[in-house]
């Protein structure tokens, strides 16, 4: 039987905004954990309902899905910019004290 990829996508991006609050994840970060929501449940799909897993192909499989739907450029271009806000700020709340 088995979940079709497309339906595990919606899935994990239909919850990473609640799980994202949940941990207070910034929101420039959010599409990694939409990565990882995918990889997981495309890996437990794979692993439950397909004979023969194999999880370097269903972990390549999963990888390509999540950066592909979240968008490699994007996701790199949000995760510069927060590290270097957070750096920012970091440095001046110290050259403020």
């Amino acid at each position: 039987m088995g979940f079709d990829l497309g339906l595990i996508i919606a899935f994990a991006l239909a919850g990473t905004a609640t799980l994202s609050d949940v941990l207070r994840i910034p929101k420039k970060l959010r599409s990694w954990v939409a990565v990882v929501l995918i990889v997981g449940l495309y890996m437990a799909n794979q692993w439950l309902y397909y004979p023969g897993f194999d999880w370097k192909t269903a972990l390549m499989e999963g990888v390509t899905a999540g950066l592909a739907s979240v968008g490699i450029h994007s996701s790199a271009k949000n995760t510069i910019e927060q590290v270097s806000n957070s750096k920012n700020k970091k440095n001046n709340s110290q050259s403020a004290v």
